[in-house]
């Protein structure tokens, strides 16, 4: 049984090789490749290695080497035709019954690159000839070299309506077969004629190098005003829009060599940039990115690029792309996205500014992630429950398409995180003390020792605080990591009693009587030595307390967010994320709830 080439292309571009071959053979990554003990001879030591980018496996033990259609024909001792049924069946692609026309189709097929390739050439004839001089005009002006138009293989077709027909037809390709490969058009009530007039041409070829299809850009003036401006092949039984990337053949290598492919719109941004040293771009053919593009893209490069217009139309082609991509992810394979500045297209952009800016553009390019997020976001107004809660609901649903269940898992912390960030009040006004501030921003460890320190020193400054509103509830509390402070606060404690009945001097004395002396030197008598002012009514004292105790929970919060952030980074589970809920939800809660008195640098 024989089966159509495009069929067969279609099969081996859907899978990666570790795929396919991680599915029977234990192997694992190593560098770029995947390493693992050869099934097809006995060894000790791995010499059997996967290339994804390449498409093929190689043993340097004993030679095997081949394909995904070779290795399972090979490993699982299948025929041809059983083992493209097999590799069908894992794609969910649909096999091909040939019957005796089907088999006659792909003759047909060969004969469709036939003629096709003699377009071509006649093509770039007409460029050279001098009825080109039109084209050869307009491609100077676009600043392409001899070299590039060699290399793209760029033709023209004359604006006549049977010019192209008559060649092929003289050279023995029916008109059948020029109907069937795009070329000409044969209307019901007429003659045939050519389907590209008047136009630069630029061929399309598979990832072989073959001519399947011919992209034209109008550059005759013309009265007919509905005349397309760019113009492609139609589908043929070897061109499909959705399965095919513009200089695919080209851009490959060296795509796979530095692990970057860059999408464009149109073809001569690809050519442009091709000859200004990038190497690495492709393009689709007026369609939007489709699964099979990205699974190309994929084997070319981990995240390839999206090299989009800043308009309207770039962001909608943007989120286009993301929703076509969130199914497909996968641990390691993303996609991300460099937006032009207006106005401005690949082609332009890098006439004006060269190769380096635009790779710094390229470099800078934002991920997935990013562009779901400052998209979604910006819909929603996030100082109401209601809006927070709904701009949550739709990245819940953006992360509910994505398949493989580690890159969710992932996504939903990612847009978690976030969401608690943008969700926080706005800033407070400035602390009644410059030095809680300060003391807030330092390591959150040493910030609540400074910060629980300054409470208990505006309980010796001011001792009647301490029975007033379970302050003492609030002290006996407090997580303090330094000793000599946690020997202070049960001291401070266990003197409570003495405030009421023996005024502050007593207090501090019996405070004397529970500490050691080098503490009570080193601790509370370097407290009083930095005194608040003498002025400081209750009224006062309480409003530094709520002050100063509303940077300690902040901080303390913020310190418990940062400890279980280093734990999820290891193990992430459904019991730590509703954690971090909660601890998220109260710095949003006591955030919103500070509020502070005009700034006042000396009552520190």
């Amino acid at each position: 049984m024989r089966f159509p080439p495009s069929f067969i292309e279609r099969l081996r571009s859907h899978f990666l090789m570790s795929e396919v071959i991680g599915r029977r053979v234990p192997i694992k990554k190593h560098g770029r490749e995947f390493q693992g003990l050869c099934p097809f001879h006995n060894e000790k030591s791995p010499s059997f290695t996967v290339n994804d980018e390449k498409g093929f496996y190689h043993c340097f033990g004993c030679g095997a080497h081949g394909d995904a259609i070779e290795f399972i024909r090979t490993f699982e001792r299948l025929s041809y035709p059983e083992t493209v049924e097999t590799l069908a069946r894992e794609a969910g692609i649909p096999l091909p019954e040939l019957t005796q026309e089907q088999t006659h189709r792909i003759e047909v097929e060969k004969t469709l690159v036939g003629v096709l390739e003699a377009a071509c050439q006649w093509f770039e004839k007409q460029l050279l000839a001098t009825g080109g001089s039109i084209a050869r005009d307009y491609i100077e002006k676009r600043g392409l070299k001899p070299e590039t138009i060699r290399t793209f293989r760029i033709g023209y077709a004359p604006d006549d309506r049977t010019a192209l027909y008559n060649h092929l037809k003289a050279a023995g390709f029916s008109q059948p077969l020029q109907a069937e490969a795009g070329l000409i058009i044969i209307p019901e009530d007429g003659p045939a004629y050519d389907r590209f007039r008047g136009r630069v041409m630029f061929p399309i070829r598979n990832a072989s190098g073959k001519v399947i299809a011919f992209g034209g850009r109008l550059i005759v003036n013309t009265a007919n005003k509905n005349l397309a401006k760019y113009l492609n092949s139609p589908e043929t039984p070897i061109f499909k829009k959705g399965e095919v990337l513009y200089n695919l053949d080209l851009a490959k290598k060296p795509a796979r060599d530095g692990n970057m492919a860059v999408v464009m719109e149109g073809y001569m941004d690809v050519v442009s940039t091709a000859q200004s040293g990038i190497h690495y771009a492709l393009a689709t053919l007026g369609t939007a990115v489709t699964p099979e593009h990205l699974r190309l893209l994929w084997q070319l490069a981990k995240e390839p690029v999206m090299c989009l217009d800043g308009d309207a139309a770039g962001q909608r082609a943007m989120m286009r792309a993301a929703e076509v991509a969130l199914p497909l992810l996968k641990p390691g394979y993303s996609l991300r996205f460099a937006v032009l500045p207006k106005g401005e297209d690949p082609d332009t952009y890098v006439q004006k500014h060269g190769k380096a800016a635009f790779e710094k553009l390229l470099a800078g390019a934002q991920r997935l992630s990013q562009i779901l997020w400052e998209t979604l976001s910006s819909q929603y107004k996030t100082d109401l429950p209601e809006a927070r809660a709904a701009l949550e609901g739709a990245f819940k649903k953006l992360a509910d398409a994505i398949a493989d269940p580690t890159v969710k898992a992932h996504y939903v912390s990612y847009f978690r995180k976030l969401l608690w960030a943008k969700g926080a009040a706005p800033q407070a006004a400035q602390p009644r003390s410059a030095q809680v501030a300060q003391m807030a921003s330092a390591p959150h460890s040493a910030a609540l020792d400074q910060l629980a320190k300054q409470l208990l020193k505006l309980l010796l400054t001011f001792p009647p605080l301490l029975y007033k509103d379970q302050r003492d509830e609030t002290i006996a509390h407090l997580d303090i990591h330094d000793t000599r402070l946690d020997v202070m606060r049960h001291a401070l404690l266990a003197s409570l009693g003495h405030v009421v009945i023996e005024g502050q001097e007593a207090f501090i004395a019996n405070i004397r009587l529970h500490v050691a002396e080098e503490i009570f030197d080193a601790v509370v008598t370097d407290t009083l030595k930095l005194p608040y002012k003498e002025a400081l009514t209750e009224d006062d004292a309480v409003q530094l307390w709520n002050e100063i105790l509303g940077a300690y929970q902040m901080a303390h919060l913020e310190f418990e967010i940062r400890e279980l952030e280093k734990t999820m980074a290891h193990s992430m589970d459904e019991a730590s994320c509703r954690r971090m809920d909660e601890l998220k939800q109260a710095q949003w809660k006591a955030q919103a709830k500070r509020t502070f008195a005009p700034a006042e640098p000396d009552a520190a």
